[in-house]
This record gives C-alpha cells, sequence and structure tokens, in this order.
C-alpha cells in the first residue's frame, strides 16, 4: 500500500476536463496540489491558483506565461513561480511529489511522461496517445527506472480493477463502448454531422478531443491498442461491445470461463480517485451511487465496423504494430483538429486516417520499434495527413 494519508500531487494538464475532475478529487480527499500546469488558458489557471496555492504553475505557450506572471503580481501573498514554454512542462513533470496525474491530451505528452518516469515518479496516467504511439518503449522505460504507471481513463481502470489480486491472466478482454452520439445514425446520416453534433456526448463529460473520438469510436480504438500494450494481450484478445448505457466500463475473462466486470455510474471522478488512493479505497458521499433495481437492464450489441470504419482501423494497427499505431494516432491528431477549425467534414476524419496508413505501408518506417524512427513516423503521419487536408479544402 502505497497511500498517504494527505498526498502532494501534481496536475499536469490542469484546465481540461480531466484535470477539472482531478481538483475535484483532491478537494474531496483534502490532498494538497504542488504544481499545475495548462496548454495556454491561463484565466483559468489563475482561479486554481488562486484556490489551490501551488508552489509552481507551468504554461507551455510561452507568450501566455509571460501575461500570467504579469497577472500574478497584482494577487496579495506569495505567488507560484511560472515556468514558461515546452521545456517548463517538463521541469515541472520533474518536481517531487506523491502523484503525478498526466491529464494532457495528444502525443505533447511524451517528454514530461518521459522527464517524470526518469525521476521514478508514481504517475497517474489519462493520457493514452503516448502508449499508443511508442510501443512499449514508455513501458519499458518506467520498469527501467522503477516508475509506477496507473491508468485513471475509465476502461483501463476498470481492468486494472478486475485484475487486482490476479495471479492468473485473462484469457479475454471486454472494452466496453457507449458508442457514441451516433450510435443509430445510419451511414447516410453521417454526411450532416456538425462540430456541435460530434461534441454532443450522451453519457460522459470529456474534452473536444475525446469526445469527437468517441464519437467517431476512434476513441476506443486507441484504447485497444493501449488496453494490448498496458496488459500485454493480443489484439484478438480484447473484444470491443458496445453498452449505451456505460455501467460496465469493461470486463475481464479466464479460461475456466468466468469473467470479472467493473461497474458504477459514469463519472470519471471515481477511476482517478483510484489511481490517487490505489491501495485504499475512500468514501466518495458527494456522488450517487449505483442501483440496479433502477437502472433495469443493460444492454449490449457488437459494434458496426462498416458505420465505425476508424474501430477496424485500429485493430489493423494494432496486428501491424511497429510505427504503424503511432501513424494512426497522428493522422487523427490532425485530422480531428482540422474538423473541429471547421477545414474538413465529419466524414472526412476517419477518411484522413485510412489514407495516411495506407501511404504509410510502403514506407521504410513502417516496421520499425525504435523510439528515433517512431518519432520520424509520428512526424511523417502529421505532415502526409495535413497534405491531404489541404486537397479536401
Amino acid at each position: 500500500m502505497d497511500f498517504i494519508e494527505k498526498q502532494k500531487i501534481i496536475i499536469l494538464g490542469s484546465t481540461g476536463s480531466i484535470g477539472k475532475q482531478t481538483l475535484n478529487v483532491c478537494r474531496r480527499l483534502n490532498f494538497e496540489i504542488e504544481a499545475l500546469t495548462c496548454s495556454g488558458n491561463i484565466e483559468l489557471l489563475l482561479e486554481q491558483i488562486k484556490e489551490f496555492k501551488p508552489k509552481k504553475v507551468g504554461v507551455a505557450d510561452q507568450e501566455a506565461a509571460t501575461r500570467l506572471s504579469e497577472l500574478l503580481e497584482e494577487l496579495d501573498g506569495p505567488v507560484p513561480e511560472v515556468l514558461g514554454g515546452e521545456q517548463g512542462i517538463v521541469e515541472i513533470a520533474k518536481l517531487k511529489c506523491d502523484k503525478l496525474v498526466v491529464a494532457i491530451i495528444g502525443f505533447s505528452a511524451l517528454q514530461p511522461l518521459i522527464a517524470a518516469i526518469k525521476e521514478k515518479r508514481t504517475i497517474a496516467l489519462a493520457n493514452k496517445e503516448t502508449i499508443v504511439s511508442t510501443g512499449k518503449y514508455v513501458l519499458n522505460l518506467a520498469k527501467q527506472y522503477g516508475a509506477k504507471i496507473y491508468p485513471i481513463d475509465s476502461e483501463p481502470s476498470a481492468i486494472w480493477q478486475c485484475l487486482a489480486g490476479q495471479t492468473d491472466r485473462p484469457s479475454k478482454v471486454w472494452l466496453t463502448a457507449s458508442g457514441g452520439p451516433f450510435l443509430n445514425y445510419t451511414r447516410d446520416q453521417f454526411a450532416t454531422i456538425t462540430i456541435a453534433d460530434a461534441l454532443a456526448h450522451p453519457v460522459w463529460s470529456m474534452g473536444n478531443k475525446i469526445t469527437i473520438d468517441s464519437s467517431t469510436m476512434l476513441n476506443k480504438g486507441l484504447e485497444l491498442i493501449e488496453i494490448c500494450r498496458l496488459f500485454d494481450l493480443s489484439g484478438d484478445q480484447v473484444e470491443v461491445l458496445v453498452h449505451p448505457q456505460s455501467i460496465i466500463h469493461s470486463m475481464v475473462g479466464f479460461v475456466d470461463g468466468s469473467v470479472i466486470a467493473q461497474m458504477g455510474l459514469p463519472d470519471m471522478e471515481l477511476p482517478i480517485q483510484y489511481a490517487l488512493t490505489y491501495g485504499t479505497r475512500r468514501a466518495m458521499p458527494d456522488k450517487p451511487k449505483l442501483n440496479l433495481a433502477e437502472l433495469g437492464k443493460l444492454t449490449f450489441q457488437a459494434p458496426d465496423f462498416e458505420k465505425f470504419p476508424g474501430l477496424r482501423l485500429a485493430y489493423e494497427a494494432q496486428a501491424e504494430d511497429g510505427a504503424m499505431p503511432a501513424v494512426l494516432n497522428a493522422a487523427n491528431e490532425i485530422a480531428v483538429d482540422a474538423f473541429v477549425n471547421n477545414q474538413i467534414s465529419y466524414l472526412n476524419i476517419v477518411e484522413i486516417v485510412e489514407n495516411t496508413m495506407k501511404q504509410f505501408r510502403s514506407h521504410d518506417l513502417l516496421k520499425k520499434e525504435d523510439i528515433t524512427n517512431i518519432l520520424k513516423a509520428d512526424q511523417w503521419a502529421r505532415v502526409y495527413a495535413e497534405k491531404l487536408i489541404e486537397q479536401v479544402v
């Protein structure tokens, strides 16, 4: 048990959805906030500074960091040291703490994550893209340095909880998906989907990137690859199952036919708190509890790979391995950003990912697994996806 009654917490990405929910958990548990970081939302970060009084803060955008320093001069009492730029985020990640929460979305979390691992930190990881893209590099690095990585996405956390105390390896995992806002759409309806439509998730409250990924089911595809990495599974051991109620967050099966499921109301604070208090469970009196009698029924169905081809692409990337998962992730990041900025249509998102993957299959980086070449593949995919976007426009 490594639980500390009053822990010192650092949150990378405190102004995003996961970061804000982590701060809610820290309020509940009366944890101390050592440091916070954000990309550029200094208005919200300033409010968090006033409440939680961290010793240091980091802002990835250097100009925004300078503006924050100016705003802090107007505060009474001690103010935190401000570190600017990407290197500032890396320096924050190196600081001593009980738990470091990595809530940065996308591949930009890689360098801070590596820095924290080399400092042997205990890391509560909400970022799946780094695990997806780098193969086993990050996980092997954690083993090398003795760092701990605790998943705080609901589905990986569910599998982790199901395996707690188990000595047998799972023979199968069921990865549940809500189905997103377009579960009951016809394929023809996809052509009219707007940004507002894609951001209207029926169950979960998440940031823009993950919400749109959920609508295409590429988020579930990324989780598929992440889970294979984290729990040393093959793709054929992981079955995605659409479960609209989002009560069962994942299930684990064993050779004797028994299945263990982790259940709870859809609320990210539960897996976040589980990671921060690992070794013991703490009450969440401010949260409603699951009532199965009121719920009445749970339903399940197989995903429609024709309607959601992004999920098929993820299975393909996982099977091909090498640098292909990095290419899948990079192309998706570029495409989703372009969609949010009204550069492409909703259907273009997965088309760009698929065409980028097709082109990469003839690249000499395809089977490379070392981190240097994976980073090259990531950059290649971003450039190629941008070219495809220009053609669409």
